[in-house]
């Protein structure tokens, strides 16, 4: 059975060579906040929600 620690190493290891070949594009920071700010923000709002009896 694999390591996990290995897997987590490659693909931290792509996710950094992915940024640093794109990080020229003018597009991606928009995409990149997308991929990484947009779940954290649906999470706040739903637990807000949910929390506030909203949901």
């Amino acid at each position: 059975m694999p390591d996990p620690l290995i897997a987590e190493e490659l693909v931290a290891g792509l996710a950094d060579e992915v940024d640093r070949h794109l990080e020229n594009k003018p597009w991606w920071n928009y995409v990149k906040a997308i991929l990484f700010y947009g779940p954290a923000v649906l999470i706040a709002i739903y637990l807000s929600g949910f929390f506030l009896g909203i949901f």
